[in-house]
């Protein structure tokens, strides 16, 4: 019964998804999603982040009802995000091995599994992952999020003296290493916290090499700096939105056409700016009442439906993998168990074009 819930196979949500279509060229596309923090303790210590703060951990079991609730709304995506490496600390260590845990890699991934067998696709943001815990870590989660938020010296200098895991060159070898075990990285990088805009280029640049030769850059988050309360940086202003639409310029500029550039929309409720710059896809729209990193309220899919509608597009739900990449199996056996009839799917699309082309040009 669990089993058949986890796969979608409900006569009543089979087919919540459409995959077909999502990659339209009036169609702006999105992933429901619900997000849930497991620890706040956290390695680094960035002045504008409270994830440093002292914090236990999340019981495992206690994320099934959040899941069974966002499910029956409507999600298929739970974002999992962690403070870096909680593991560091020696009363999170005791807690795990308490519960029974081995590892943390062992908690984060029973987690995981516990969301995808209430029918939700895990994504992960942990902070640095060794690739053997991202192999493993490939199996149960369709992404991993890895941004790039120091991008100059000068801003590791002054933000990140005390966060090991923000090095720039440990994050792009972070980005490589998924790219050698084909799982899928939404990456991005933060605006309004002092990098120049050569900089940006040049990890730009990194970026879509890499993509270049493992294709697995899933999507880039221009994501705007957000300070905070009782943080150093509390009083400094986010970026306008004039620097987030640089920041879009220059990303199109200069990423692969196959990468879409997504914005944190719960802080743009006016997002309509950013559609007219080419952004197709809303990224993540929260399942509940407050966004996980913003605190602002989600977007109401709705409201944002009528008002694509007035710009001459369509709002489509997606998984949090996108159709190019369940097309080409980036994902794994595990997930495979919800992916491979939307493959199917896909391809039986592919070969009714072809077909349908191929009649067209003997007619004529």
């Amino acid at each position: 019964m669990v089993v058949g819930y986890s796969l979608g196979n409900r006569n009543d949500v089979e087919d919540d998804i459409q995959v077909i279509g999502e990659d339209g060229p009036n169609i702006i596309t999105y992933s429901k999603s619900l997000p849930l923090i497991l620890s706040r303790m956290c390695r680094n210590d960035c002045p504008y982040c409270g994830f440093h703060k002292k914090d236990n951990i999340i019981v495992p079991y206690s994320t099934i009802r959040a899941a069974k609730q966002a499910r029956s709304k409507g999600a298929r995506e739970i974002f999992f995000v962690s403070g870096e490496r909680p593991d560091k600390f020696p009363h999170i260590r005791a807690i795990l091995d308490l519960w029974g845990f081995s590892s943390y890699l062992e908690y984060v991934y029973t987690v995981c599994e516990l969301g995808f067998l209430e029918g939700l696709i895990p994504v992960i943001e942990l902070g640095f992952l060794s690739p053997i815990e991202m192999k493993r870590m490939a199996e149960v989660s369709a992404l991993v999020k890895i941004m790039m938020d120091s991008v100059d010296e000068k801003t590791s200098q002054n933000l990140y003296k005390n966060s090991p895991g923000k090095r720039l060159e440990l994050r792009l070898k972070s980005l490589e290493w998924a790219g050698k075990l084909n799982y899928p990285v939404i990456t991005g990088n933060i605006v309004g916290i002092g990098q120049s805009k050569e900089n940006q280029k040049s990890v730009l640049n990194k970026i879509a090499a890499l993509h270049r030769e493992y294709g697995h850059i899933h999507e880039y988050l221009v994501q705007n700096f957000v300070p905070e309360p009782k943080t150093p940086f509390e009083k400094k202003k986010p970026a306008d939105k004039a620097d987030v639409l640089k920041a879009i310029d220059l990303a199109r500029e200069i990423l692969p056409d196959d990468i879409p550039i997504t914005v944190n929309m719960e802080l743009y409720p006016d997002f309509e700016d950013f559609i007219k710059a080419g952004v197709r896809d809303l990224g993540r729209i929260t399942e509940g009442e407050k966004g996980l990193i913003t605190g602002q309220t989600p977007l109401d899919e709705l409201d944002v439906a009528e008002r694509l509608d007035k710009l001459g597009f369509k709002l489509q739900q997606r998984f949090p993998l996108r159709k190019a990449f369940i097309s080409e199996g980036k994902y794994s056996k595990k997930l495979g168990q919800v992916f491979e009839s939307y493959r199917y799917k896909i391809k039986k699309e592919a070969q009714e074009k072809l077909k349908e082309s191929k009649a067209i040009g003997y007619d004529a």
